[in-house]
């Protein structure tokens, strides 16, 4: 008796397993494919994920591009600006040592007493003084004003061609003085000195 009811039992469970499988078939079924609009439609988006992600990796290699020019500029004046700096340093360090040489050889030059008759002051008229001719304290003719330097717009210096094809010689302005009537230059220097001054490289 007992085993007939186990059977029965069984029985019905496969009844309800059979029932619930023919349901969920017949409702897969019933599922309708997608439309041919749709399918269309996810292709679409499909599609434009995939622009967006080409557009998203050019403009990413454009990018990295353009760090790159701009590290290598970077990197280039860098460069040129060391350069420049070890340039300018060595140029510094040459017109130092020319200068202590200029100055060391104008310092042993002779210099002549200023006449009582001469301009006791420093030149600072400047629109006579190109052409002007300079002469030394003894009166001697050396040659004309051909250049003139200034600064803070006073005389600083005068480029004088000298006479006899001697070349050119800078004068600084304590070794000069102007005669404003006669329009002449006169310098304390030496003639001598001022032709040795004309060979002089620094």
């Amino acid at each position: 008796m007992k085993s007939v009811k186990t059977i029965a039992l069984s029985g019905a469970c496969s009844a309800s397993f059979a029932l619930f499988l023919m349901m969920s078939g017949s409702a897969a079924a019933s599922e309708p494919d997608s439309t041919p609009a749709e399918k269309a439609q996810t292709q679409q988006l499909n599609q434009t994920v995939s622009d967006v992600n080409a557009v998203a990796d050019a403009q990413s290699v454009e990018k990295n591009a353009v760090y790159k020019a701009q590290q290598d500029r970077y990197q280039e004046q860098l460069r040129l600006y060391r350069a420049g700096q070890q340039n300018y340093q060595e140029r510094s360090a040459s017109y130092l040592a020319a200068r202590d040489r200029y100055i060391a050889g104008h310092a042993a030059y002779h210099r002549a007493a200023w006449p009582v008759s001469s301009n006791q002051r420093l030149i600072v008229d400047t629109n006579d003084l190109l052409g002007a001719n300079v002469h030394t304290a003894n009166g001697h003719t050396v040659g004309h004003v051909v250049e003139l330097a200034l600064v803070s717009g006073k005389v600083s210096a005068l480029r004088v061609t000298l006479d006899n094809g001697r070349g050119d010689v800078w004068i600084e302005s304590p070794d000069l003085r102007f005669n404003a009537d006669a329009k002449v230059v006169m310098t304390n220097l030496d003639r001598r000195d001022l032709y040795l001054m004309s060979h002089e490289t620094y």
